[in-house]
């Protein structure tokens, strides 16, 4: 293989996995935010509970108070029992402690709902909180893989921008110059295979005479369909 063709190859090599790294690199933020936004809606779960559960507490006090005062009714009506005179007046005082009583079952019926709804609101918001520490832990513990990837691909992309470098300082200008443009054209594609007497990147068979010399790889020989620099490797014995 001649030393130019060999160089293309690498360069196209490098160009190809540090576009990989890159691309691997854009796709980051958006991990990082699906974590925030999976711990986001964890803690959002939480605040929801907390508030059911406050507004329970300040519904319970509220009929607490509801009682309080039946129970006061209550006591005057007990005090007014010694003043009664007559038993339509008695009758009359019954009815009204009677009323007060059902009054009163009923707030204590309504609170006992509300206690049995926050005992269930305890347990769910003890889950939730796990839930939240398990997702904060997870989260922190993806964030840091992620940024060690980060630093691995950045780290990795600065050698091969270094190996470039290196690869095009000897190269022909104009040769380099026409690599530099069809990677440009070809979406980073600018040197490939021949597979089976097709180019490998547009899948168009070649004439046989144009895969005689891309088999010899003693020449710059382009795709006649998508203009791609082409080159041949030998199968491996038995593939």
């Amino acid at each position: 293989m001649i030393p130019a063709l060999a160089s293309l190859i690498a360069l196209q090599q490098l160009d190809t996995a540090a576009d990989a790294a890159r691309k691997r690199l854009a796709e980051l933020p958006a991990a990082e935010q699906a974590i925030d936004a999976d711990f986001a809606a964890a803690t959002a779960a939480l605040d929801g509970v907390k508030g059911r559960l406050q507004e329970n507490q300040t519904a319970r006090r509220a009929l607490e108070k509801d009682v309080a005062i039946v129970d006061t009714r209550l006591a005057k009506f007990d005090d007014h029992k010694a003043a009664v005179k007559t038993n339509q007046e008695y009758t009359a005082l019954l009815h009204e402690i009677a009323t007060a009583k059902q009054e009163k079952d009923a707030i204590e019926d309504r609170i006992l709902v509300l206690m049995e709804a926050a005992d269930a609101l305890t347990a769910e918001l003890k889950a939730d909180e796990r839930a939240v520490a398990d997702k904060k832990k997870a989260g922190d513990q993806a964030k840091a893989a992620i940024a060690a990837e980060r630093g691995q691909l950045e780290a990795e992309l600065a050698r091969l921008a270094h190996e470039r470098t290196g690869e095009v300082r000897g190269a022909d200008a104009p040769l380099l110059a026409r690599y530099e443009q069809l990677l440009k054209q070809r979406r980073g594609l600018a040197v490939a295979r021949m597979n089976s007497e097709m180019c490998a990147a547009c899948h168009v068979r070649l004439r046989p005479h144009v895969t005689q010399q891309i088999r010899r790889n003693d020449e710059i020989v382009a795709c006649e369909s998508c203009q791609r620099i082409l080159y041949y490797v030998e199968p491996a014995p038995g593939s």
